[in-house]
């Protein structure tokens, strides 16, 4: 996931219309969509804090 922010891109995810997901899509690359769990089972995966996303 590309964002400019995580406040921001939850803020996306949850609030905005079609229109406002597209715009911010095009400026910073598609949004994930789906859970945000089971992803620590896939190969190569790994966390990063809220600090070092923000980076």
């Amino acid at each position: 996931m590309t964002a400019a922010s995580l406040a921001e891109v939850l803020h996306l995810r949850d609030h905005v219309d079609l229109a406002a997901m597209g715009r911010y899509e095009r400026q910073y690359g598609v949004l994930a969509e789906g859970p945000r769990d089971g992803w620590q089972d896939q190969p190569q995966a790994a966390g990063i804090s809220a600090e070092e996303f923000e980076q």
